[in-house]
């Protein structure tokens, strides 16, 4: 048997060193070809690759005036409900906070983790439903309020900086509580003047990826107008939950 394979390989080599020499740069072909190929493929390899990275790397534009923590906790915990209570204020005007708070439960609800149980806003319902009291966590509402509307989490917050006119400016403390634990899950701090480049940018790039970019205005739309000014803030601090 091995007598005969040797026999096969002399005759094939033989009927190659044939091909040589009939044929014209025979072997320079064939090796040209195969380098041509490779190189093809090793390109679109890379291609693929960085097209791969491309996608699943979404942009995550940091601002120095937003401050956020996430507690390991909030990493592996299943959030199946989330109550949002209305927000604490300064001012005396109800249908602001109602305005921001429907912002930020729209932004809540874009996240796809849990569903939003929105209480709705009145002034009274932030002192019976107060969450944060004398700088800790009210267990007792905490429990309260879980037990009544079934949920795994509270968010809470506060406006902190407001100016509905031009240059728009909209400040936003926000919490997330376990009603489980009682643990801060989640807590974000941010203020959004829109007079500072910084913001400009954040606002331009807002508008491009939620928006028609034909739209009348452009980007200044959303500085006109403090309810989309605020869909904009609340869309800056609650995607920190993401990061």
């Amino acid at each position: 048997m091995n007598s005969r394979q040797s026999a096969v390989s002399s005759q094939q080599i033989a009927d190659w060193r044939l091909e040589i020499a009939d044929c014209e740069q025979p072997l320079f072909f064939i090796t040209h070809l195969e380098v041509f190929v490779y190189r093809r493929i090793s390109v679109s390899i890379i291609f693929l690759i960085l097209l791969s990275g491309c996608i699943s790397s979404p942009k995550i534009t940091r601002y120095s005036g937003l401050s956020y923590n996430k507690s390991e906790e909030l990493r592996v915990t299943h959030l199946q409900r989330v109550l949002l209570l209305p927000f604490e204020y300064t001012i005396d005007r109800e249908a602001v906070i109602d305005e921001i708070a429907e912002a930020f439960s729209v932004e809540l609800r874009k996240i796809g983790r849990f569903e939003v149980v929105v209480l709705e806003g009145k002034a009274k319902m932030l002192s019976e439903n107060k969450i944060w009291d004398k700088g800790s966590i009210n267990l007792n509402t905490v429990l309260q309020l879980r037990k009544k509307y079934d949920v795994d989490a509270i968010v809470f917050g506060a406006i902190t900086h407001y100016r509905p006119y031009e240059p728009m400016l909209l400040g936003v403390k926000a919490g997330m509580v376990s009603t489980d634990t009682g643990t801060v899950l989640w807590s974000a701090d941010g203020v959004y003047d829109s007079n500072e480049n910084e913001v400009a940018e954040l606002v331009k790039y807002y508008f491009e990826s939620t928006h028609q970019k034909s739209a009348l205005y452009g980007w200044k739309l959303i500085l006109l107008s403090m309810r989309r000014y605020s869909q904009f803030v609340a869309n800056q601090i609650t995607k920190t939950l993401l990061y």
